[in-house]
C-alpha cells in the first residue's frame, strides 16, 4: 500500500487509464446486451403471412394447418379467418373503417407462422410459399435480409471490441508496473544482495497490480451502476426497442468488471515480472 502512494502519479496514471477503459467496456457490455435483447425482440415478432386460395374450401384449412405445422423449421402456425383480418384491418383504420363497408370483404384466409430459427425465416417462407393451397407469402422480403445482416454485425462488433478493450488494460497495467519495476531497480538489487527471494521481491509487484485492476474496476462499475439506472427509470422506450431491466443487468456488469478488472491487474503484473523483472 505504502508503495502504491509513494508512486502516486504513476498509481493515478494507471487506475485512471484502467477506470477510463473498464468504463468504455462496461458500457460497451451493456450497449451490447440492449442491441441484443431489442435483436431477440425484433426476432421474435418476425413472422411469415401465408395467404391461402379462394379455392380451397374451409373444410380442407384444418388439414392445410396441420400440413404447414409439420414443415421443418416451423415453430407455430396460427389461423386468422377472412372475418378476423376485417376486423383487425378495421381497428387500424378506426375512424376510416367505413371506407370497408363498400368493399365487402376482400381479405383471404390466412395463416401466421413463426420459424423456430427467426434467421432461417427465408428459408421456411420458400417451403410454405410451395405448399398446395397457399396463393401469396409474405414475411419481409424487402428488409428481412438487411436487418439480419445489420443485428449478426451489431453483436460481432461488440464482441471485438470487448476483446481490444480487455487488451488494452491489461497492457495499460503492464507498462504502469514495468516504468515502477525500472524505478525502483536499485531498491531490488539491493534487495537481492541482501538474500531476499525472488517470491519476496515480485510479490508486491504482484499485489500493486492487483490493487490497480480492482480499484480501477470499482471506479466505472459505480459510475455505471447509477448512470444506466437513471437511464432505465427515465427513459420510456416502446417495443421491440426495450432497454434490458437495470437490476440483474447491471449486477452481472458490475462482476464482470471487477472480474475484469482483477484479471488485467494479475495478468499486468505478471507478464511484466517475467518479462522485465530478471530475478
Amino acid at each position: 500500500m505504502r508503495n502504491l502512494f509513494r508512486n502516486g502519479w504513476m498509481t493515478f496514471a494507471s487506475i485512471s487509464a484502467v477506470a477510463v477503459t473498464l468504463f468504455i467496456l462496461g458500457g460497451s457490455i451493456l450497449l451490447s446486451l440492449n442491441v441484443q435483447n431489442i435483436s431477440l425482440n425484433i426476432e421474435s415478432q418476425l413472422q411469415i403471412n401465408a395467404y391461402v386460395s379462394n379455392v380451397v374450401p374451409v373444410k380442407a384449412l384444418p388439414a392445410l394447418e396441420k400440413r404447414l405445422a409439420h414443415l421443418s423449421g416451423v415453430r407455430s402456425v396460427r389461423f386468422v379467418s377472412k372475418v378476423q383480418a376485417l376486423k383487425q384491418m378495421k381497428q387500424i383504420l378506426k375512424s376510416n373503417a367505413d371506407i370497408m363497408t363498400g368493399l365487402g370483404n376482400p381479405l383471404p384466409n390466412a395463416f401466421i407462422l413463426n420459424a423456430v430459427n427467426p434467421q432461417q425465416t427465408a428459408a421456411v417462407a420458400k417451403e410454405v410459399q410451395s405448399t398446395p393451397g397457399i396463393e401469396s407469402v409474405q414475411y419481409g422480403q424487402s428488409f428481412l435480409p438487411k436487418l439480419l445482416t445489420i443485428m449478426n454485425v451489431a453483436r460481432d462488433a461488440a464482441v471485438i471490441l470487448i476483446g481490444g478493450l480487455l487488451i488494452l488494460g491489461m497492457f495499460l497495467i503492464s507498462n504502469t508496473i514495468r516504468v515502477t519495476i525500472f524505478t525502483r531497480r536499485r531498491e531490488i538489487e539491493i534487495m537481492k544482495l541482501v538474500g531476499a527471494t525472488n517470491g519476496f521481491i515480485r510479490g508486491p509487484f504482484f499485489v500493486e497490480g492487483t490493487l490497480m485492476g480492482l480499484v480501477g474496476a470499482a471506479i466505472p462499475s459505480v459510475v455505471l451502476y447509477e448512470l444506466y439506472r437513471w437511464i432505465a427509470q427515465t427513459v420510456k422506450l416502446f417495443p421491440p426497442f426495450t432497454l434490458v431491466p437495470y437490476p440483474l443487468v447491471i449486477t452481472h456488469v458490475v462482476w464482470v468488471l471487477v472480474a475484469c478488472g482483477l484479471f488485467m491487474g494479475v495478468w499486468g503484473s505478471l507478464f511484466s515480472m517475467r518479462r522485465f523483472l530478471r530475478v
